[in-house]
């Protein structure tokens, strides 16, 4: 009975059945029309039982559905002129053995008084008006947990991000991420990103959709309640990426940069006033970048860093002074220990992956101390640590009026 999906939208008292148009009637159920002055008649048509022959040229008209009798049409029509009805579109009810009409009443005529004079006709079996159903939904609500992946965020569950969200984002608050290149165009990073600029002249392509750099500022700032992927710990900060490195070959998360391409980062993030920078990345002590690095602890900028794994030599600049080191889940190593295994964020090409070091780490610390600058922007660099650290060095949130106070100060 496909003809009964076909007409549904015309309804008739006491049963599901309804009417489709022919060519010149395309727009039977369009808002547009005055359905208030539409009415439905049938009557039964002996007839009803021949097919439609061929092709119909008719969209709202299947092939297999049946076509209306001489007799019907002349009938419909008759009842038209007798009432002076504008004739919108017929079809046959196969299953009822009725033919079904949908009028529309003339302007000078009450529809009321027109259904009651049909009403009185012995030959018609249903004279009723144009009903409007709904289906009985709603529009979805976003809730704090709309994006899908929210509960596979290890780092944002242990911080207890959520609770934050609804005091603070992070709004105002300027961070300079220094990295490889982030993918602007990720559905869950599309309009996070204040300003982006290529620092780094390799590789030849540069490439602005790099993992490394995505991945990070994925943790501190994908979009929440957008239905989609994950949230940041600071959704509203003002991000500026500043890619200064670029991967070791195509598409690896492996990167490198230099002291020319850092300090032109440094420099630029000094220049637009960064209030946060961070820097998941390490290598040997460096005169030039300590020089800009000094300049942005005097000027009160809050540098976040990423300790290196155990062993590894080069531990700058997380080993500078006043600079806020980080270490990921287990490690041993000095500074503020954060999430940073298997911590599920945001990578090129509209894709999620699960990411393991203190370079994801280092955004956890960045994000948090962005939503505590937010409440009270007027903290300084040891403020922060003070509301960063926990016992052991943890970072701890808790609740953004009930932060734990810290063990130490310094940056380890």
């Amino acid at each position: 009975m496909t003809w009964l999906y076909q007409c549904l939208w015309l309804g008739m008292i006491g049963m599901l059945v309804a009417c489709a148009g022919n060519s010149e009637l395309t727009h039977v159920g369009d808002s547009a029309v005055n359905s208030e002055r539409r009415l439905l008649v049938t009557f039964a048509d002996q007839s009803i039982d021949r097919p439609i022959q061929g092709n119909s040229q008719d969209a709202y008209r299947p092939a297999e559905l049946y076509r209306n009798s001489s007799w019907s049409s002349r009938k419909a029509q008759e009842l038209a002129e007798r009432h002076h009805l504008r004739l919108i579109t017929q079809w046959p009810v196969t299953e009822l053995g009725v033919s079904c009409v949908l009028y529309e009443v003339q302007d000078n005529l009450r529809l009321a008084q027109v259904m009651q004079t049909l009403q009185q006709d012995p030959s018609l079996s249903v004279v009723q008006a144009l009903n409007r159903f709904d289906v009985l939904s709603q529009p979805p609500a976003l809730s704090p947990n709309s994006d899908p992946y929210q509960h596979l965020q290890t780092g944002f569950q242990a911080l207890d991000i959520a609770d934050w969200h609804p005091t603070t984002t992070g709004r105002g608050i300027r961070i300079a991420v220094i990295d490889t290149g982030v993918d602007v165009t990720h559905p869950d990073l599309q309009g996070q990103i204040k300003y982006s600029e290529n620092l780094a002249p390799e590789p030849a392509d540069h490439n602005l959709a790099d993992i490394h750099g995505t991945a990070v500022t994925g943790v501190l700032a994908a979009r929440p309640h957008n239905g989609i992927g994950i949230t940041g710990i600071a959704p509203d900060a003002d991000i500026l990426a500043l890619r200064a490195c670029w991967p070791s070959k195509p598409d690896a998360l492996a990167a490198q940069c230099n002291s020319f391409t850092l300090a032109l980062a440094l420099n630029q993030a000094l220049r637009m006033d960064s209030r946060i920078i961070n820097l998941s990345l390490s290598g040997p002590d460096d005169p030039l970048l300590r020089q800009l690095l000094e300049k942005a602890l005097a000027k009160g900028v809050l540098i976040v860093a990423a300790v290196p794994d155990k062993g590894h030599a080069n531990g700058f600049p997380a080993n500078l002074p006043g600079v806020v080191a980080v270490g990921a889940d287990n490690s041993n190593q000095p500074g503020i220990i954060a999430p940073g295994k298997d911590i599920l964020t945001t990578v090129p090409h509209q894709a999620y992956d699960f990411m393991t070091g203190s370079s994801f780490a280092a955004p956890h610390v960045t994000g948090v101390a962005a939503l505590l600058l937010q409440l009270h922007p007027d903290w300084q660099t040891a403020d922060l640590l003070h509301s960063l650290r926990g016992t052991a060095n943890t970072l701890t949130t808790h609740r953004p009026n009930a932060v734990t106070a810290g063990v130490k100060q310094g940056g380890g």
